[in-house]
């Protein structure tokens, strides 16, 4: 890949100290020989002043300095592009590089927006309207977003907290789920749309979840066990079990009995009891190591 590089920096995202991080892509530049223009997120109107800087200056890449949010953004600006998309991943969530593989190290991760190569994915669309790429979800998780967003405390105590407020008041809802192959009823705790397998946490979902194949899966949270719940975090799903069902689809519209949390991506949507999804396939291209083929 030749021609300018844009960065795409999120001065608020994550606890890293931006102004070192645009000192290390100032000089990593000058070393790569890499043509390169920084351009901050300032919070507000950030897609259709971002939207105009790709206009005007058609970079060969975009590159995204921050957490998924940051990475959501330029995706939803390039998807349908021919240019590529590679991340330095310094937000406080960062699960899509992590499932590209992108090292967390960002001289390493240079190095891969400098010698990786382009590879297809999915994206997801909610309500014929909101984008996603990696892991949203109702319910649960959602709730423990909520609670973290909402709370006057941030980082490792105030996301304890949330959780510790959110599991006071579990109470199971009732889903039914239509999609292109089935429709079931059920009840749970939770409804996860994924394009992909990990959490940003690094707990694993499901076992199925590729970015590139054309499918979503919709993970069911059917009853709280503990055990079974810490096994995720340690890459140990039982599939045969009953406490979470995965469905794989191309779309669904899944209903609850009463409005539940909702987050797309970590950000956090107003409070709903129906969420509409589809997949878009091989709509963007993400800049990723040459040692992994998507």
């Amino acid at each position: 890949m030749s021609g300018l590089t844009l960065f795409v920096v999120n001065p608020i995202s994550g606890d890293n100290d931006k102004s070192s991080i645009t000192k290390t892509i100032k000089s990593w530049s000058q070393s790569s020989g890499e043509s390169i223009e920084i351009w901050e997120t300032s919070g507000k109107n950030d897609k259709e002043n971002l939207e105009q800087k790709i206009k005007e200056i058609a970079p060969a890449k975009v590159v995204a300095v921050g957490g998924d949010g940051t990475v959501l953004l330029c995706a939803s600006i390039l998807m349908n592009s021919k240019v590529p998309l590679g991340i330095l991943p310094m937000g406080s969530a960062n699960g899509m590089s992590a499932e590209l593989h992108i090292p967390q190290n960002i001289k390493d991760a240079l190095d891969v927006v400098h010698r990786g190569y382009s590879r297809k994915s999915d994206m997801l669309l909610f309500n014929d309207k909101d984008l996603g790429m990696h892991i949203s979800d109702i319910g649960l998780n959602a709730g423990l977003v909520k609670q973290f967003e909402e709370g006057p405390r941030r980082g490792f105590l105030g996301y304890a907290k949330g959780i510790v407020g959110e599991l006071s008041d579990l109470n199971p809802f009732k889903i039914k789920i239509e999609t292109d192959t089935e429709t079931r009823e059920t009840k749970g705790y939770m409804v996860a749309f994924g394009n992909a397998k990990r959490y940003g946490t690094g707990a694993l979902l499901n076992n199925v979840g590729k970015i590139n194949d054309g499918l979503l899966e919709l993970s069911i949270l059917n009853y709280f066990d503990i055990t079974a719940i810490a096994g995720h975090f340690f890459d140990i799903i039982n599939d045969e079990s009953e406490h979470m069902k995965t469905i794989q689809c191309k779309k669904a519209t899944v209903y609850t009995d009463r409005k539940v949390p909702f987050q797309i991506d970590g950000e956090l949507q107003p409070d709903t009891n129906q969420v509409k999804v589809e997949v878009l396939p091989d709509c963007i291209s993400f800049v990723v190591p040459q040692s992994r083929v998507l």
